[in-house]
């Protein structure tokens, strides 16, 4: 099955809209075997009649199967009742003979974020429910699930992208499509594979890219995406996908392809030989009012003593406020933990006086820790009186030097906000640069990054990289069913485990199993699924 994903054409009278490369990419899907076309919204570029108008004349053009579905500025000036008249249902299912692809309106009325909302949600639940048995199962939305690069300041996610991202991976779902960002971008999120589409055919691209269109094979093996872009002699070519069809016009540039396997699920038998245990903790939000819980802090460093840890990583949040009291209850209570810990801070470990009293506490702030085995690298995120997590262009080109330069195999970043959506959080907590910041990580195969924004315990794999994120481990404001609770990291010459403890109760539960990268022919992370 082969299709031709585009997004984002932006057609209207005059403006933003290029119908060179839109008539070059619809010339190519017309003529090569494409089995399907999707549009991942933004047909238009202002919702208006006349840009309805005017789009339908260059959609019709396309001669394949063809689904589309609306975007942000599809939505603009009440455009939405237009949408449904020019174009069809918002929200709907297409079904082949092994495969099924739903496609879900994630528009919201004259505004640039998105929203899967609780209706829609619950509709798209029943229906991958209702297709379990399709061998290919894709979904397709608008806005972004996971931080693009090149992006800028990340925002317009989909404000519920964590609990999407959890109920497509609950139900198998093979291929995720989306556009909104005008930048394409191809992760694999445990064997998901997320496939965001750039511009096709509108000016404003990004950091001097090119109109494009993402090219996806998929066969009973792999699934293979390579991203077409119209001609830009700056761009680099730096392979090709080896396509048996006719030759292609030089206009075109094609990329190296991104080839995942379609996995099947694995028994688990051995973890191999036990190499390092690592503690990863947040939120302990040590204060002299209620919002510390004194005796879940305490049982937890009584579990965590008993686990005999090589690390203890506090992913910050260390205290409720950046005021003397609450960091001299921060040091006597973290002097109870028998093993090295290092921090990095969050927003309120740094306000009011906290920037002067963090380093005191921490002993700096570079906080690397590094053994035969590991190297551990600390990075800021917070900023000084804001909750808005930054890591910046300085501070990441300083990482990228200090984890090519490092001699050990497995590399672990740990910072305080997160870098991918997380369920039930409305992604208040992602960086404004998580895009860069993702895949700068996957670009250096970074092992594991630790982070603790949000109170909400989860853990999984994008590309060959594991994020893990902490819960508060003995602060009041959770946002898990589970309790308060610290993650257990265990490193295994095979495979890595990550599992949550209850900080009061013996409760446990296994948040992920992955194959370690050095342990793997083809030198990546795979998800190991439990049967």
């Amino acid at each position: 099955m082969r299709i031709a994903h585009i997004s984002d054409s932006h057609i209207t009278p005059g403006g933003e809209f290029k119908k060179e490369p839109f008539s070059q990419i619809v010339e190519e899907v017309n003529r090569l075997p494409f089995d399907l076309v999707v549009h991942t919204g933004d047909v238009t570029d202002s919702g208006l009649r006349e840009a309805y108008e005017h789009s339908k004349a260059f959609i019709d053009t396309i001669k394949k199967p063809l689904v589309i579905i609306p975007g942000n500025h599809d939505s603009r000036n009440v455009g939405y009742e237009l949408f449904n008249e020019y174009y069809g249902e918002f929200n709907g299912v297409k079904e082949g003979d092994d495969y099924v692809l739903l496609y879900v309106d994630s528009s919201i009325p004259d505004r640039n974020e998105g929203r899967v909302g609780s209706s829609k949600f619950n509709w798209l639940k029943t229906q991958l429910m209702k297709y379990s048995s399709k061998k290919i199962k894709i979904v397709a939305v608008h806005h972004h699930l996971v931080p693009v690069p090149k992006a800028g300041t990340e925002r317009n996610v989909l404000f519920n992208a964590g609990d999407l991202m959890d109920l497509l991976q609950k139900y198998n779902v093979n291929l995720v499509l989306s556009g909104h960002r005008h930048y394409p971008n191809v992760v694999d999120v445990d064997d998901m594979i997320i496939s965001n589409a750039g511009c096709m055919s509108c000016r404003k691209v990004r950091a001097g890219d090119a109109c494009s269109y993402n090219q996806v094979d998929i066969s009973p093996q792999k699934i293979t995406i390579t991203i077409r872009r119209v001609g830009n002699e700056r761009s680099q070519c730096y392979g090709s996908a080896g396509d048996t069809a006719p030759s292609r016009p030089q206009h075109f540039q094609e990329y190296q392809p991104h080839e995942y396997p379609r996995v099947s699920s694995e028994i688990f038998i051995s973890e191999g030989k036990k190499l390092a245990r690592i503690i990863h903790i947040a939120g302990t939000f040590f204060s002299d009012r209620k919002m510390f819980e004194r005796k879940k802090f305490e049982n937890a460093v009584r579990k965590i003593n008993a686990l005999s840890p090589d690390l203890v990583v506090h992913c910050g949040d260390i205290v409720e406020a950046g005021i003397p009291l609450h960091y001299d209850l921060a040091e006597t209570y973290l002097s109870q933990i028998s093993s090295p810990v290092v921090y990095t801070p969050g927003p309120r470990d740094i306000n009011y006086i906290g920037y002067e009293l963090f380093p005191r506490l921490a002993g700096g702030w570079d906080q690397d820790f590094e053994n035969p085995l590991v190297h551990v690298h600390a990075v800021n995120s917070s900023q000084y009186d804001s909750d808005v997590g930054a890591v910046g262009r300085f501070e990441l080109a300083k990482l990228e030097r200090g984890i090519r330069e490092q001699e050990q195999d497995m590399s672990i970043v740990f910072l305080h906000h997160n870098v991918i959506p997380l369920p039930h959080i409305r992604e208040k907590g992602l960086l404004e640069d998580a895009g860069d910041v993702l895949k700068t990580l996957c670009d250096l195969q970074v092992d594991l990054v630790l982070t603790g924004h949000s109170s909400y315990p989860y853990a999984s794999r994008v590309d060959n990289t594991v994020i893990s994120n902490a819960n508060a481990v003995s602060g009041q404001y959770v946002r898990s069913l589970f309790g308060n609770s610290f993650n257990v990291v265990d490193i295994f010459d095979r495979v890595l485990i990550i599992s949550e403890l209850h900080s009061l109760w013996r409760s446990k539960r296994i948040m992920g199993i992955w194959w370690r990268k050095t342990s793997r022919r083809n030198n990546s992370v795979r998800t190991l699924h439990l049967t």
